[in-house]
């Protein structure tokens, strides 16, 4: 199944989503869905800038139109496989992990620049994205960038969602990413992909370089 704007753009993203694993993904609701989306643009209008915060697959796939990409910190959060994944990246029978932004420590990552003309266009793109379910919640955060801090809209991990689990034990962590698959591809495929996107930044992060490491290990 292909994720790409053609897929996004007409929305059957979400519905090829919904049949490959059918009753495991919970909609977000359309009227919460169109909310969430206009206060991150409000609060774009009110600073004149709209930037977005890439810390996993944003970072080597955008897809979205992006006018400037500058590296960034996120003070308080950081990435973590902190999500269970029925479908995407994952079976009901072999849950996957999604990647989100958990509280505690700082995440490095990419700052994308939206140009003003195309922040509905593009945000309608993110959220159908990033919100097809409520795994994730659109924050409004600082972000620290060379010239200094910016405000930036944030997809962090949804605490309340009944897939979210702050604490995984590690095997079963390697264990999930090492094996599990869906119609997106492997998790470790993900895992791979993120970690030479970050080495393509020149940005280190110890969490998932180990990771990379045990998922190698664990398939010998």
């Amino acid at each position: 199944m292909p994720l790409n704007r053609d897929s996004l753009a007409d929305d059957s993203f979400k519905q090829q989503m919904l049949d490959e694993a059918p009753g495991e993904m919970d909609l977000m609701d359309p009227e919460k869905f169109e909310a969430s989306r206009q206060a991150i643009l409000a609060e774009a209008e009110r600073t004149g800038e709209l930037w977005v915060f890439a810390y996993g697959s944003l970072i080597w796939n955008p897809i979205i139109d992006v006018a400037e990409m500058r590296p960034a910190r996120l003070n308080g959060h950081s990435r973590r496989f902190c999500v269970w994944a029925p479908i995407g990246r994952g079976s009901p029978e072999c849950m996957g992990l999604w990647l989100a932004l958990d509280e505690g420590g700082v995440c490095d990552g990419m700052a994308l620049r939206i140009e003003r003309e195309k922040w509905e266009s593009e945000t309608l793109m993110l959220w159908r994205r990033e919100m097809i379910s409520a795994v994730y919640r659109p924050a409004w955060l600082t972000l620290e960038m060379e010239d200094g801090p910016r405000p930036s809209c944030v997809f962090l991990a949804n605490p309340d969602h009944g897939r979210y689990a702050h604490e995984i034990e590690r095997d079963a962590k390697v264990k999930a990413i090492a094996h599990a698959e869906g119609s997106l591809g492997t998790c470790r495929e993900y895992l791979d992909n993120l970690a030479e996107g970050l080495a393509r930044a020149e940005m280190s992060d110890p969490y998932i370089e180990g990771l990379v490491a045990d998922v190698a290990a664990a398939r010998g």
